[in-house]
């Protein structure tokens, strides 16, 4: 569902201009797009016996990581220097993640060695690896958090062709497909009007335009009580699994909602569903 071209051309300019190292990975590690040959340092350890694979292993703990987190995640890496991954989310789930990096902070560097040669003491030739280790790029944590914006704005431009793709016929139905495609997620104006590409004054415009006091959160909130109420008619799950199961898992709020939208507790609500439910059946038979 990602063009990887376009995200893959995007990244490859951010290496033309900032010098940034990005990957593109598969959920599962597989590297499917490298924007450059890696650093001087990470060859020698990748070309050393065994190198390779413990490298291997430390992108996919920290690919499964950011899975996991469902946001960024920034580490230093089984060789010392820092990399960072990035989970790109649809519909709750990872398509690829973007690995960035090869890059140490702005502390001193020497200290930084010191931390680093721990981690590869099984390296044969200390002495090389520490010239090189000197010659990777130092960024501030600002710097760093820059570059982590830079490929986010790349990501949310691959995001925006697919919402244009899917949703051709205008923004009222843009707003209508993410809410049902990403409902069971924290949601947020900012959030929402960031994915749809337009200002947060002119999303809520959008949303007044399609009724009487309609807002973007009630859209939302009609879009997961009506999931609520489908899980709670078709389910045994339990309130709280329903509640998390929309994008509340605060139980209390969710309960107050729900009975605020329909006048009912969930629990209740359910009963009488079930209730006549059994009453229809009775009377088929």
């Amino acid at each position: 569902m990602i063009n990887i071209k376009r995200l893959s051309e995007l990244l490859g300019y951010l290496y033309d201009m900032q010098g940034l190292q990005c990957s593109i990975h598969e959920p599962d590690g597989r590297e499917i797009y490298s924007s450059k040959a890696r650093s001087r340092y990470c060859d020698l350890v990748c070309a050393a016996e065994g190198g390779y694979a413990r490298c291997l292993a430390c992108d996919r703990t920290g690919i499964q990581t950011a899975i996991q987190q469902k946001k960024p995640y920034q580490y230093r890496c089984h060789a010392g220097a820092i990399d960072t991954a990035i989970p790109v989310m649809i519909s709750g789930e990872a398509q690829v993640v973007i690995l960035f990096g090869q890059l140490l902070d702005d502390s001193g560097v020497q200290q930084q060695w010191e931390q680093a040669k721990a981690r590869v003491a099984w390296y044969p030739n200390q002495e090389e690896l520490r010239q090189a280790f000197y010659s990777l790029p130092r960024m501030s944590q600002r710097e760093i958090k820059a570059c982590y914006e830079l490929v986010n704005a790349c990501v949310s431009e691959t995001r925006m062709e697919l919402l244009t793709a899917l949703d051709a016929p205008g923004n009222v139905q843009k707003l209508e497909w993410y809410i049902a495609n990403h409902y069971s997620q924290p949601l947020s104006l900012s959030g929402i009007a960031r994915a749809l590409n337009m200002s947060v004054s002119r999303l809520c415009d959008l949303a007044s335009g399609m009724g009487p006091d309609t807002t973007v959160m009630r859209l939302v909130t009609a879009r997961r009580m009506a999931a609520a109420q489908s899980l709670l008619a078709n389910s045994d799950h339990s309130i709280r699994e329903v509640a998390s199961r929309v994008g509340i898992p605060d139980y209390n709020y969710f309960s107050k909602v729900f009975k605020k939208e329909t006048g009912q507790t969930p629990s209740a609500w359910r009963r009488q569903q079930r209730t006549a439910s059994g009453k229809q059946v009775q009377q088929q038979l």
